[in-house]
């Protein structure tokens, strides 16, 4: 065998051939055009080996065993023919593989997706590691393509029709013990005895009686192998698409590549295949999603928000929560699972019991859903302190306070801790609006003070925001960036000001529904049009499931930055005097009954005619409507003002912020992604229309005056934009839950 850069390549005295790949100077191996190369040379050096019993591929890297194709690569391509090529590339390969006459295995381990997933079912069989962080799937949908390397024809053929139409089009990632109930994988290894288990496997794959894999029973036959029933299941995959179709074309592109190879065969379902992929790969909703995955990537690498990394500050190994409630248990569970030591204090026995329990409720969960093993579970149970004293709080590296939204009370509290605990140990605030150069002003480290704001559920929800105070260390930011990156988590790093970033944009949106719905608009037409021109909740509804409690105190608190008086925290105030507090008492905007919505509630307003009423406008190919010219119009100049007052300073910083923390459409890529794709004079223009006919709320941000220079994601920069250390605060702000669906 050649000398390669990134695999080995090992024979045994029983002729098994062991294949080990590890991409050099990456953390998980990824397929590039290196990594493509080099197994098509051993591909090929083993097509001519006739002596080997069986041929194994696995990963070297303890991450996983392969994530796919480089991202960067895909959106590098620039024509529909390279495109082609490098889907011929891979195709071609992995039909190779498929075409050996020797046995081949792929042994996974963690992280084997995409092309990933589409490389492993090209050998004839799989044993996966059952393990919590062993995923295998086809995610190309979320990024707005389609399995392109042979994953739309080899995954029905293996795990039947139905289960591949969910995984490919949801984008569904198998466990271990999943993906063996599948059929996707033919065994499973332990984690306690892995190398036997493996072994004993790869002797029965080279024995006269291999695994087989399992027949079906006469229904499933008759559903997905006869093409009566594929075109049922056909129909009804695209009737079940719907509006989401129109949003994500991959969808559609997908099934057509799995309608054509069931009915005319493998090699031309691959050209299929091709054909789809290149159709799409250049579509506004590909590029805004692959641009998404970008930032993400971008967000958790220190280097973008700090100047200079540091290596001279201690790991966070104990992190105390104070506060047991909803946000706190959440925050204790969280760090459980990635395997923090916590300390969960509370003021009484009362309180820290029902901490307690909300924290072992949700590790309980997690246990029977699969995402923690059952010796995983265990560790994080007995990682768990939970105390009403001082001194357990002493031993932590980071300590996370969750307590109610009141300044002068966390100010109390951030005094005793500064007291109490070692000068080395960090403060940080979940709260969502309140300054953090407040609270460490009454403390001696304010250095090694800031804002950690996580969003419920915390399990769920992947965005925290980092926020930085007016004396916060570059040293102390960096640790709180990568202890966010540990927890699984992606940050954006904001200043100070009413709301912060994602609660400023999003009530912005959420008043003018409130203001719609004064000015006569029925309720369920305002939700009904948010959705339909994505969100994934309409804006009541929304705040009914927070609680229009909740929502009253934020309008109260974000009334600040209103350019006209708002009449919704005094028509919310008004409902919560009623008793009407949303889903958690029955009634809100809507009624609710065991938790399920019903009819609109009586709230005792007139609808009728709209007054003022806006007149839809096409934008682009796109129509839309006066009601959604207002929502929309409302998020897109709030986003514009977050750069305004610096809160963050690049576009695609609030647009990853607006996805991530409040569901805002992925295919349209964030507002001000979408601002450019109308253009700033069409957004002037639409702004000006509203802010003649509403007020001055809609005047156009300055931002969208400013001559912009462009950068390689064709967003704006704001010249001699750097994000302050804080902005005046005037009033106490409570955190909106935002909710993803």
């Amino acid at each position: 065998m050649n000398s390669f850069k990134h695999l080995s390549v090992s024979i045994d005295d029983q002729k098994v051939a062991t294949v080990t790949l590890n991409s050099a100077d990456r953390a998980l191996n990824v397929f590039d055009e290196e990594l493509l190369s080099e197994i098509q040379t051993v591909v090929s050096q083993f097509d001519t080996q006739r002596d080997l019993s069986l041929i194994v591929f696995r990963s070297g890297k303890q991450s996983g065993f392969l994530a796919g194709a480089d991202v960067a690569h895909i959106m590098s391509i620039k024509t529909a023919e390279a495109a082609n090529d490098a889907l011929v590339q891979g195709q071609t390969l992995f039909s190779a593989i498929a075409a050996l006459k020797i046995p081949t295995v792929a042994v996974i381990h963690g992280v084997c997706l995409g092309g990933g997933l589409e490389f492993a079912m090209s050998c004839r069989f799989r044993i996966a590691l059952d393990i919590a962080s062993t995923k295998l799937g086809l995610p190309e949908t979320q990024l707005g393509l389609i399995p392109g390397w042979g994953g739309t024809q080899r995954l029905p053929a293996i795990v039947g029709l139905t289960q591949a139409m969910t995984m490919i089009l949801q984008g569904t990632q198998l466990s271990a013990d999943e993906a063996f109930k599948a059929g996707l994988i033919d065994a499973l290894a332990s984690a306690e005895n892995t190398e036997a288990d493996v072994n004993s496997f790869l002797d029965e794959c080279r024995s006269t009686s291999p695994p087989k894999h399992r027949s079906e029973n006469l229904l499933k036959w008759l559903t997905e192998k006869t093409w009566p029933g594929q075109a049922i299941l056909f129909a009804i995959a695209r009737r079940r698409l719907g509006h989401r179709g129109k949003h994500y074309p991959a969808l559609a592109a997908a099934l057509r590549a799995m309608e054509v190879g069931l009915s005319k065969g493998l090699d031309a379902g691959l050209r299929e295949e091709r054909t789809q992929f290149c159709s799409i790969v250049f579509h506004p909703t590909t590029r805004n999603l692959l641009e998404l995955f970008s930032q993400r990537e971008r967000a958790r690498k220190a280097s973008t928000w700090i100047p200079a990394t540091h290596s001279n500050h201690a790991p966070i190994e104990t992190i105390a929560v104070i506060g047991g409630g909803t946000m706190g248990a959440g925050i204790a569970q969280l760090a459980l699972t990635r395997g923090y030591r916590v300390v969960l204090r509370e003021l009484n026995l009362e309180l820290a019991a029902a901490g307690e329990k909300r924290v072992l409720d949700l590790l309980n969960a997690a246990e029977r859903k699969g995402a923690l093993d059952l010796d995983k579970a265990a560790a994080a149970r007995n990682a768990l302190t939970v105390t009403t004293e001082w001194a357990p709080v002493c031993d932590a590296d980071l300590v996370i306070e969750a307590i109610v939204e009141k300044l002068h009370v966390k100010q109390s509290l951030f005094k005793d801790l500064d007291a109490h605990l070692p000068e080395r140990t960090i403060f940080a605030s979940n709260t969502s609006a309140l300054s953090i150069t407040e609270m460490a002003s009454v403390t001696k480290r304010a250095d090694r003070i800031a804002g950690l704001h996580f969003f419920n559920p915390v399990h769920k929800m992947p965005l925290v925001e980092v926020v930085k105070a007016r004396n916060t260390s570059p040293e102390t930011l960096e640790t709180l960036l990568e202890f966010t990156r540990a927890l699984g988590k992606t940050p954006v790093v904001v200043a100070e000001g009413p709301g912060f970033l994602v609660n400023r944009v999003l009530f912005s949106y959420l008043d003018e529904a409130v203001r719609l719905v004064l000015d006569g608009v029925p309720v369920s037409e305002v939700d009904r049009e948010a959705k339909r021109f994505g969100m994934p909740m309409g804006p009541l509804e929304l705040m009914d499931t927070v609680g229009l409690d909740i929502a009253a105190d934020v309008a109260g608190t974000l009334a600040i930055l209103d350019a006209d008086a708002s009449p919704t925290s005094e028509f919310l105030n008004g409902l919560v005097r009623r008793g009407i507090k949303g889903q958690k008492t029955g009634s809100g905007f809507y009624t609710y009954s065991k938790g399920r919505r019903g009819e609109v509630a009586n709230l005792g307003i007139t609808s009728g005619s709209v007054t003022p009423r806006i007149s839809s406008r096409r934008i682009g190919d796109e129509t839309f409507s006066g009601i959604q010219l207002r929502l929309v119009g409302s998020l897109i100049n709030a986003s514009a003002q977050t750069l305004q007052a610096g809160i963050v300073s690049e576009p695609w910083m609030v647009d990853l912020g607006m996805v991530l923390g409040t569901g805002f459409p992925p295919f349209r890529g964030g507002p001000l992604r979408l601002a450019e794709s109308w253009g700033h004079d069409t957004v002037r223009q639409v702004l000006g229309d509203l802010a003649k006919t509403l007020g001055p709320r809609f005047e156009s941000c300055e931002w969208f005056g400013i001559k912009t220079a462009v950068g390689q994601d064709s967003s704006p920069v704001l010249r001699n934009s750097s994000v302050p250390s804080a902005t005046c605060f005037n009033k106490e702000s409570h955190n909106v839950h935002n909710h993803r669906t």
